[in-house]
């Protein structure tokens, strides 16, 4: 007799699961198919992790502010073994939650890998045991990409760096984006030597100019070797270092690490047995509620490549949640309204359009910007980084279009203005606003 479930959700990361246990809450017959640890790349390996370690390496930060106000700090050794000890007991005990949580509801979770022998039906690969679902939802979130030279596999990816429990001294990261930048600052903040190599000049190219901008001054203001214009071209093992080939000369380097982006985790789905189609990128198509090609099954998270992010993956499972059930969603979803930060140091904040996305659009708008050194560090004579705003908005109904903050607890700035830019934010909002005296993000208030 074959096993029918109402859902089977392939892949048990934040929108996985969370589909899954609203789903089972009312009373649906669901299973959640996971190759590895429930929780997905957020937790596991990913968001949650890194912000460990960026808070751990925050303190290198705030020990060297403290001399400045008058501490006596003695010599500071940090113990990469304890980190990850640590680290590993919190990923533990969020894994042992989402789990619980699952069963608490009835989710019937299958530690196999699954893939389509057709619309309704998904083979598990140790078990080979093929199970059935009236609807499918794909999860299976992205993987780390490779670079395609000689000798690649002397190199890790993002996602293995977290599973090292010792680091050798000198350290070199490829990529230009948020997770090769992240990598690089707390590294250089824990005191490893870090070179990082870009293909151009700029970096964090996704975003707004003036964030890649002063993010690369800071990184070569913290001391990490930047390498631009620089283009894989063959690695090779050398004793004990790793001799890192480009265009431009041989790097040699103890640890080798691969930020240069991810890809829709697709491959192994066997998705020729479905109707399902891909974009350019090789990511799920879907429709505005989630649906594929495919009417039996739906796709949410990194898989589609909307908007690559654990909240978004949560929100777009809850409408999925809705829509399937007849019912009008009750949350909404505009991807340009939400918000995104990089825990670089300083850390940036933004929602909204960039210009480069205004431009694309081309969309009339004014840019309002403002930069100072914040009272903080007013005893130093090498001045730290300076907090940097940006405000850019439609010219006729001073509406605003997207706002960037690059400067101390920029996450947790973003967030308020992101409740505000959700509801329509204009310049006479900001105007109107009494500023908190004396702080940094006053000057959103009073750039005018």
């Amino acid at each position: 007799m074959k096993k029918q479930y109402d859902f089977i959700v392939i892949g048990a990361g934040s929108g996985g699961v969370r589909f899954a246990r609203l789903m089972a809450s009312v009373g649906k017959k669901v299973c959640i198919i996971e190759n590895s640890r429930v929780g997905g790349t957020c937790v596991i390996r990913g968001c949650i992790p890194k912000k460990l370690y960026v808070y751990a390496s925050n303190f290198n930060d705030h020990v060297f502010d403290a001399k400045t106000y008058g501490w006596n700090v003695g010599k500071l050794n940090h113990s990469w073994k304890s980190l990850v000890q640590k680290k590993n007991k919190e990923i533990s005990r969020l894994n042992k939650i989402y789990i619980k949580n699952l069963k608490k509801v009835g989710v019937e979770i299958i530690q196999d890998h699954g893939s389509f022998t057709s619309s309704k039906s998904v083979l598990l690969k140790r078990s080979k045991k093929i199970i059935y679902a009236k609807k499918i939802i794909v999860a299976t979130g992205s993987k780390p990409n490779y670079p395609n030279i000689p000798g690649s596999k002397l190199g890790i990816s993002s996602d293995q760096f977290f599973e090292l429990k010792k680091l050798p001294k000198n350290i070199t990261i490829v990529g230009s984006g948020y997770i090769a930048l992240e990598f690089a600052f707390l590294l250089k903040n824990l005191n490893y030597e870090v070179n990082l190599m870009i293909r151009k000049k700029t970096i964090l190219n996704d975003f707004d100019s003036d964030i890649g901008k002063r993010v690369l001054q800071n990184a070569v203001k913290k001391g990490i070797k930047v390498f631009t214009e620089s283009s894989l071209k063959e690695i090779k093992k050398s004793g004990t270092k790793i001799n890192v080939i480009t265009n431009k000369k041989i790097v040699k380097t103890n640890l080798l690490i691969y930020a240069i982006g991810r890809s829709p985790n697709i491959d192994s789905l066997k998705l020729e047995n479905t109707k399902i189609k891909l974009d350019k990128k090789r990511a799920i198509k879907v429709n505005q509620n989630s649906r594929s090609n495919d009417h039996q099954i739906y796709a949410i998270g990194d898989v589609t490549n909307r908007k690559n992010l654990t909240p978004v993956a949560i929100r777009e499972a809850m409408i999925l949640f809705d829509h399937i059930r007849g019912k009008k969603p009750h949350l909404k979803l505009d991807y340009n309204k939400v918000a995104s930060a990089i825990f670089t140091q300083p850390e940036v904040g933004s929602v909204g359009y960039g210009e480069n996305d205004l431009i694309k659009l081309n969309k009339k708008y004014k840019v309002l910007t403002t930069e100072f050194g914040p009272l903080k560090y007013s005893f130093m004579k090498n001045k730290k980084s300076k907090v940097f705003i940006k405000v850019m908005y439609e010219p006729k109904y001073e509406k605003v279009l997207g706002l960037i903050y690059i400067g101390e607890s920029a996450a947790e700035i973003i967030q308020s203005l992101a409740i505000a830019f959700q509801r329509g934010l204009y310049l006479n909002d900001l105007k109107q606003t009494v500023p908190v005296h004396p702080t940094s993000s006053e000057e959103l208030v009073t750039i005018f």
